[in-house]
């Protein structure tokens, strides 16, 4: 199974996906994923935030450089050729590496986890990693930032950041919706707010 999970830096697990292995790879598990069907249907968050002096109105996830160059990935620059981007390379794949400390938390709770499940059925593996799921969600839930201190990974660098509201709005209709997807895999909108991070993290950081 290929798990597709939006995890944050207090390792809370957002969204999780399972896929089958094999001729299935991130890309083709996102395709058959709910990840953005409600965005496109006008049913998820209402998201601002501002970038080099730039309005952006998408979300986006911390993603490697397998995924496409839709606006709603912000990927890591794999051969950056100046210092502005060598830094926000850097930082992006800092905390993109909660994806992969989430994994770990799940298999350190849960041998379950990690057993081989071959000879299981397809559903029976996705029951168990969402059972899995909701529990590590829960000790979260109940311990806070504790939960994370097994670890002294750059977390805490993004302690502080606000969760967004979260406002729905009517649903969308067809020629709505069919925009939304447009927008969503725009690529020159995906390049604009790479360089407009890219800025943003060299101002940020004083330099």
């Amino acid at each position: 199974m290929i798990l597709e999970a939006i995890v944050d830096h207090r390792l809370w697990i957002w969204h999780a996906h399972f896929g089958v292995a094999g001729s299935n790879n991130d890309i083709s598990v996102l395709n058959t994923s709910s990840l953005f069907t409600e965005q496109c249907n006008g049913n998820g968050p209402v998201i601002q935030f501002t970038a080099n002096g730039q309005q952006h109105h998408m979300g986006y996830c911390l993603t490697d450089g397998i995924y496409p160059r839709w606006p709603v990935f912000l990927k890591t620059i794999s051969c950056p050729t100046d210092a502005k981007r060598a830094l926000y390379a850097q930082r992006q794949e800092s905390a993109w590496k909660d994806v992969e400390r989430g994994f770990g938390v799940l298999q350190a709770r849960g041998p379950i986890v990690k057993a081989l499940a071959h000879s299981w059925y397809r559903h029976h593996i996705a029951n168990v990693m969402y059972a899995c799921i909701i529990l590590h969600i829960m000790i979260i839930h109940d311990e806070g930032a504790r939960v994370g201190d097994w670890t002294n990974d750059e977390a805490e660098s993004s302690a502080g950041h606000a969760t967004p509201l979260v406002i729905r709005g009517l649903p969308y209709g067809v020629s709505e919706r069919l925009q939304a997807q447009e927008n969503m895999r725009n690529r020159q909108a995906h390049l604009q707010l790479m360089n407009d991070m890219v800025e943003e993290v060299w101002t940020r950081s004083g330099r």
